[in-house]
């Protein structure tokens, strides 16, 4: 009888396991600011863990890289023109972190090796391009002559116009967005699509195509952690790469 009560528990035990869903991890690039990325991605899945890769040792970072499901890359510093060919054009950057570009450049090829889906927004989505060979316009206002994306307390709001994939994500062709950066993508980089613009013909979101060499790759150039949490540009963002993240390890 007492064999029988524990097999009986043993099997409790392991149903209760079973039914239990696994935490799924999410490595940051740098916590910008507030934590506000975690909360957004918290308000769509509550059992989202989070790591930070700014200041971790390379032992751990690599440790955490092989445990992770997906990898956000957050907004920030201007990228040190060196990395994108116009080394001369320092002097029109805003401030410059190089260990986070080449802490966040490494992470991009490491996305790559291990398949990590990634989520690139503002500086992030410009990292990408820049990692993937593409270059950056400088400033927006001195070389295009807009300051759509740019003001002087807090974010700017203006229209993009969506297409092909990203507009059935976020089920609209069009919408206002937040946005806050004088910098943007010039050239784009071989393997991603555009997939929004500005009025003003900024690029303001791509996606990685090739599903053989990466299963996701989106890049936003505006703040959906900024943004109403249940605003289509925020909310199908944020639901897009949480759905991504059940990827085989």
């Amino acid at each position: 009888m007492r064999g029988f009560l524990l097999v009986i528990g043993a099997i409790f035990l392991l149903g209760c396991g079973a039914d239990k869903p696994k935490s799924r991890s999410v490595l940051i690039s740098k916590y910008y600011p507030n934590n506000d990325y975690q909360r957004w991605l918290l308000h769509f899945d509550s059992t989202l863990t989070f790591y930070q890769a700014y200041g971790m040792s390379a032992d751990s970072l690599a440790m955490i890289l092989d445990q992770v499901d997906g990898l956000i890359l957050t907004g920030g510093t201007d990228i040190h023109p060196s990395y994108h060919g116009k080394d001369s054009a320092v002097a029109q950057c805003g401030t410059i972190d190089q260990y986070r570009d080449s802490l966040e450049l490494a992470l991009v090829a490491h996305s790559f090796e291990r398949k990590i889906p990634t989520l690139g927004g503002c500086r992030g989505m410009q990292l990408l391009n820049v990692a993937k060979g593409g270059s950056l316009i400088i400033d927006i206002p001195s070389e295009r002559g807009s300051t759509l994306h740019q003001q002087e307390k807090g974010d700017a709001h203006h229209m993009i116009y969506c297409h092909q994939w990203l507009s059935r994500i976020v089920e609209l062709d069009s919408a206002e967005v937040n946005s806050n950066h004088h910098q943007a993508i010039d050239q784009l980089a071989d393997g991603f699509e555009i997939m929004a613009y500005a009025q003003d013909s900024i690029i303001e979101s791509f996606y990685w195509t090739n599903k053989e060499t990466h299963p996701f790759i989106l890049g936003v150039q505006w703040h959906p952690e900024r943004m109403e949490r249940e605003d289509p540009l925020a909310a199908n963002v944020a639901r897009i790469f949480i759905k991504n993240l059940n990827r085989p390890k």
